[in-house]
This record gives structure tokens, sequence and C-alpha cells, in this order.
């Protein structure tokens, strides 16, 4: 089986010496590709280079977008992380099988983790497909950026020699991408305008 290699997303990240160390463990794990999504800080930087180490090859082929919408046109499925409770109508698993299962079934995955002080918002998850969590310590459910990466870094890399994740019958390389979707999602929102669906228009986002 040949082992997809998923897009890691940083959404709007603050600290340039995590970004560095994203790319770092992207390198220990073979995943090749970075895209960060308004950093706050310059980039690239000094700082994001330095903490890279041997990543500096990712580092220096990121790529840069002002809005994730923008970023994931390309993708046919899309994964988010928080361990944040969202009363969303988004999937939510914990399973990394199924996680490397659904990788490897889809021929453009991407996924998503949110800012440090914050992490995705309800917007940001709803682009997704299903939200991913890791789970952890009741006590303190909070990880930092580089070290959820790190985790499902791992994981991912686990998978391509686990005997379990060997036999997957489907593949959606025909999926339509977040692109297609988006544009078919923005006819039938106009049709519903016109059709003076969103009543009361204070609701219009939620129906959505």
């Amino acid at each position: 089986m040949t082992k997809k290699n998923p897009t890691i997303i940083l959404v709007r990240p603050q600290l340039p010496e995590n970004i560095g160390m994203v790319a770092r463990v992207m390198e220990n794990f073979g995943l090749k590709n970075l895209v960060l999504i308004d950093p706050r800080e310059k980039w690239p930087n000094d700082i994001s280079l330095k903490s890279s180490k041997k990543g500096k090859k990712i580092i220096f082929k990121t790529k840069i977008f002002k809005t994730l919408p923008e970023a994931l046109e390309r993708f046919n499925f899309v994964i988010a992380t928080t361990n944040r409770k969202r009363f969303l109508e988004t999937k939510t698993i914990n399973s990394f099988k199924s996680l490397n299962t659904y990788i490897n079934n889809n021929k453009k995955t991407a996924i998503l983790f949110g800012p440090e002080n914050s992490g995705l918002s309800n917007q940001d998850l709803r682009l997704a497909n299903f939200i991913f969590s890791i789970d952890t310590s009741h006590q303190n459910t909070s990880l930092n950026l580089s070290h959820a990466v790190s985790i499902i870094a791992y994981k991912i890399n686990e998978g391509l020699f686990s005997k379990k994740n060997t036999n997957i019958n489907s593949n959606n390389d025909n999926a339509s991408t977040k692109k297609e979707i988006s544009f078919f999602m923005n006819y039938l929102v106009s049709k519903l305008e016109e059709a003076n669906f969103f009543n009361p228009i204070t609701k219009k986002n939620s129906m959505i």
C-alpha cells in the first residue's frame, strides 16, 4: 500500500518557535507539506528556522494563505483537531486507526491545528469532515501545538507499518475538492436566499 502524505495546516499560529518545532517533528516522521494560515509573526523568520533543526527544508517550502477556505480549496478531506468540547454537528473521533484509514482512503487530506491561545474556532471546525481529539488526562486536556502535531505525526507514521491498516478496500480519489463543494454550497445558499428561507435572518449562519 502506498502511504498518503497529509498536509499539516497551522491556523493563525502565534509563536514562531512552535512552527519551527512542528517542521522538525514533521521531518522526524516523514510528513512533507506544511501550510500556515495568517501567522502572527513575519514570515519567514529566524526563530522558526533555528527551532526547526533538520526540518529547515520544510520551512523553506511552507505555503502561506490569508484565509483557511482559500487554503483548503484543493483538498477533498479535512480533519480538524481540538480537545475542547464543541456543540457542533461535525462528527468527533479519537481512534488513530480510523484516522489512518481516512487518510489512506482520500487523495488529498489536510489536518488542521488551531492557534495556541484558543484553538480552532467553530467556523474553522465547520470546514472539516470530522474532528479528531487526542485522549488526555481529564486534569489537563490542553496540549502544546508542537506536541499535538508530534503525537499525530508519530501515529500516522506508525500506521504505515501496521498490518491492520493494509486492507483498505475503498478509495476516494475522485471525491470533490473543498473548492468544488464551496461552489456548490454558495449556489444553494443563494437559491435559499432568493426563496427567503433564512428566517429569522439572525439565525442564518447556524441554519447554513
